[in-house]
Order: C-alpha cells, then structure tokens, then sequence
C-alpha cells in the first residue's frame, strides 16, 4: 500500500509541473509565447521543438553551444542548410579540440554553416531562428539535459507582442557580439565567415553594449561586462575573423562591472513577499547576503540546489552552506531547519553520474495574479566565472500577462522541493534507502538512479548512517567518484571507467 500511494504522491507532482502552459498535443499559437518546458519530465519535447523549428528555417539559424553530444541537431541543422538557411554557431573554446565536435563542425561547414570559437567559456545556450523564434535555455546539447537532468527551456515568438520582439533583438545584439568577436573556424579552406552587422547603436568608437530599457521582458548578459570596439582590417585579431575587440568595462568605483550580478541583488533587495531560488551552482557571497537581507524582512526565501551544493561546513565557494549558517544565526532559528533543499543522487557528483538540478532561476514576490512578480531565469551559474569568465546570460520578465510563465517555473520548484517525498514532507523510504542496497553481499552504492530532495541536516543524517554500515568509503570517495561501489570487505571501490 505504501509503495502505490509513494507512485501517487509521485504522479501528481509529475503532473503538476510537466503542464506546457497549453502548448501540449498541439502547436502553440501567439498567445501561448512565452512558455516554458522542464526536463526530465518534457525534455524530448522541448528538443522536438528546437528541432523543429530549425528545420524550419527560411533565412537563418544562430545557436551557441557550450556542451554537444546530441546528434539530432546537427539533422534539424542539415536539413535547414538543404533548405537555403544560413547556419552559424559559436561554440565553447575546447569544443573546437574534441575529436568528436571536429567531425560535427566538419560535416557541417562541409554542408555550407559556419561555425566560431568564442572569445571565452561559451556557457549561452540559445537558438534563434528567423528574427522569428528563439529558445533560451539551462540546457546544453546533450542526452543528459534531454531526459536526466532538470532544465528549463523558454520558448519565445515575435509575434507575441512588443516586449518579445525587442528580446528577439536583444538576442541578435547578443549572437552578434559573440560571433564578431569570436575566432574562425576554417576546415575546407574556405575564407573566414563574413562579420555580422546587428548593431543598433553605436557611440563614438565604439559600440553600445548595455542592457535595452524595456522593464515587461530584458536581456541581462555579462557580455555587457565588456566595451565593444571595432577591429582594424589589417590587424591579426581581424584576420582570424575577430572583427570586435571586448575590453573590460569599468564602472565609477575603477572596478569591473556586475550587470548580471547586480540585477540579481537589486531585485532580491526589493522583494516584498517571497523569493524561489533554484540553482545548480550558486558561488557569488554578495547573493547570499542579499538573501539574507530579505530575510530579516520578513521576505519568505527557499532555495533548491544541487547535489554538488552540499558541503557540511561553508567553504567560501558553495555559498548555499554559507546561507544556512547566517539563516541559523538570525534571531529564533537556531534549532529549526533551513530552508533548503538538495537534489541529492550521489555521495560524489560525478559528470558520470549525474542527475542535476541544472537550473538557474529566482522567481520572486511570486501570486497567481502575476501582479508585482519577477522571474529572472537563463544560463547564469551565480558565480563569478558566469560573469567574468564567460559568456552567460538572464532574462528578466515583468508583468502580469506572464503569470503563465511564472506558474510553471513555480511548478518545477514545488516538485523539485517534494520530488519524492510523501504526505508528510518525508523522503520516501524505497528511494531513501536506494543507497543502502548493496551490491552482493558487501558493497554499497556511490550514485543512485533516481535523485531525492532532502533538507541539509537529512543528507547529513543518511550520510552519518552510510559510513556507519560503509567504513571507510568516504575517506577517499572524492578521487574514486567515477566509480559505482564501495567493497566494505575488501575496502576497495569498484565499477569505475578504465
């Protein structure tokens, strides 16, 4: 009886957070954009969709690519080539040294697209299609992201309004910058690819580069972190098809600007009712401390991570480990539980195991109406890195006419906050207890197969009980992560890749 009412309890959450906002079964009209879908639970379809519509193409694809295991579109792609479609891809710099990637961009630049290394870690993950369609998304081209890990995929048209028009624009303003600016990749001889020429506007030498003023739906990258200066013909840069320079942008205080960090803080410092926080990596103390703030004024906060976001004490980089301890340290909450909740799949995340909250999102002062809500959502890891070192983005949306969309990304949250989890808001004993069912007769797993959300002090309490029944497993677990199980006999890790 248990085991059919934990498949219930499952089902519903399922179903509460795999709705299309009234795109399922068929195809969405204007009035359904912007929508979003979620991996696991929709991940083919939201792939079925980006394929489509680049199959689609007339004029032109522009994709950039941080990750790229999935072969169907590089077809969606091929097919929009035959078609007389312009295809153009930037992608992440180590991408052009992968065997596998090399074979990818020479059948397609064979095909007629074009394809760039970018100027730094390319962590974007958006298409756009025709100035018509575009996708912005958590989600790289990969089998993980179509059916293991959590993402979110939102589903843009311009003929959807005026605020969704002008994302369009931000988005060609933002490909354009990152193929001007990117090295060409050259693997039949043929001469670099022509620079684009978007550009709205322009002061002095330079090239604006700045955040549109638009408050219902803007475009926040830390692309924005840089000046944008063009190139002289005759200079090396240029003739690798460099045709921008981007230089670090500097605000009043001499310091390198936070566009997308600062948007993040200054929408949490005047949040009112409720702030839903759902990250893989979230590395930036200045967040935290906002968090905080809002906390001290009464604004209710909860936050779903990653399984990598678990570390017993705060380390100066996870930063979810240090808002529980200054949550702790507020007046009354000492003894009672954070407001956190982990993923939790893995004693030590490993690529090759993963089962990600990969998402990247805040929904704040959220109601049904949609009347004063914020969802702020896109590739932006809180970290450093996403602002600094790469180029990564958020979409900030505004507005009562999207309370669809913000239904939706509150619906992932509430079944990431229960996934599998029972009436009484406890971790539901068959998957708890995945990870004390052994192999033969002495060895324990280090990764399961199905992820569970639990609260800090749960994972500390299964881990407590774990290296009770597994001496010796932890002490040296982090360097054996790619392994399966742990030999409590033999004290020795097994199952790992050759």
């Amino acid at each position: 009886m248990r085991v059919l009412f934990s498949f219930l309890v499952l089902t519903l959450l399922v179903s509460s957070c795999s709705h299309l906002t009234g795109t399922s079964g068929r195809n969405p009209s204007s009035e359904d954009y912007p929508y979003a879908l979620f991996s696991p639970t929709k991940g083919e379809e939201a792939f079925n969709e980006i394929y489509k519509n680049v199959r689609k193409a007339e004029k032109y694809v522009h994709a950039t690519i941080y990750s790229w295991s999935d072969g169907d579109i590089d077809k969606a792609m091929l097919d929009a080539l035959k078609g007389g479609a312009q295809v153009r891809i930037v992608v992440h710099p180590p991408l052009a040294n992968s065997a596998r990637t090399k074979s990818k961009i020479e059948k397609l630049e064979a095909a007629g697209a074009e394809v760039k290394i970018a100027k730094q870690n390319m962590h974007e993950k958006f298409v756009i299609v025709d100035d018509v369609w575009m996708v912005n998304s958590s989600a790289n081209m990969s089998g993980g992201a179509k059916t293991r890990y959590s993402e979110a995929f939102v589903f843009h048209h311009k003929d959807s309004g005026e605020a969704q028009e002008s994302i369009l624009k931000d988005y060609r303003h933002e490909f354009t910058v990152l193929w001007n600016s990117g090295r060409d990749i050259t693997t039949n001889g043929e001469e670099n690819a022509e620079a684009l020429s978007d550009y709205t506007k322009k002061e002095g030498s330079t090239i604006d580069n700045t955040p549109t003023d638009n408050k219902n739906m803007a475009l926040y990258s830390s692309s924005m972190n840089f000046t944008i200066k063009e190139n002289k013909p005759s200079s090396t840069a240029y003739k690798q098809g460099k045709y921008i320079n981007l230089t670090k942008r500097t605000g009043s205080n001499g310091k390198q600007t936070w566009y997308v960090r600062d948007l993040l803080i200054s929408s949490i410092d005047n949040a009112k009712k409720n702030i839903y926080v759902n990250l893989n990596h979230f590395n930036i103390r200045e967040v935290s401390d906002a968090l905080i703030r809002a906390v001290k004024r009464g604004v209710e906060v909860r936050l779903a991570v990653d399984n990598q976001e678990y570390k017993s004490k705060p380390n100066n980089k996870e930063m979810t480990p240090q808002f529980i301890k200054d949550w702790k340290a507020l007046p009354g909450n000492s003894k009672k539980e954070a407001p956190v909740r982990v993923k939790y799949y893995s004693h030590a995340p490993s690529p090759r195991h993963w089962l990600l909250n990969h998402h990247k999102y805040f929904v704040i002062d959220y109601n049904e109406s949609g009347k004063d809500t914020i969802l702020l959502a896109g590739s932006y890891n809180v970290s450093q890195n996403a602002e600094h070192k790469q180029f990564d983005n958020i979409v900030v949306y505004q507005g009562v006419k999207y309370k669809t969309l913000y239904k939706s990304f509150i619906d992932e949250f509430e079944y990431l906050w229960s996934l599998n989890r029972d009436e009484d808001d406890k971790p539901i004993a068959d998957i708890y207890n995945q990870f004390f069912t052994k192999k033969g007769p002495s060895s324990f797993p280090l990764h399961v197969k199905e992820a569970i959300s639990l609260t800090f002090s749960e994972v500390s309490k299964l881990r407590g009980e774990v290296s009770k029944a597994a001496k010796g497993m932890f002490s040296n677990m982090f360097k054996n992560r790619d392994c399966l199980y742990f030999d409590v006999e033999k004290q020795s890790f097994w199952g790992c890749p050759q």
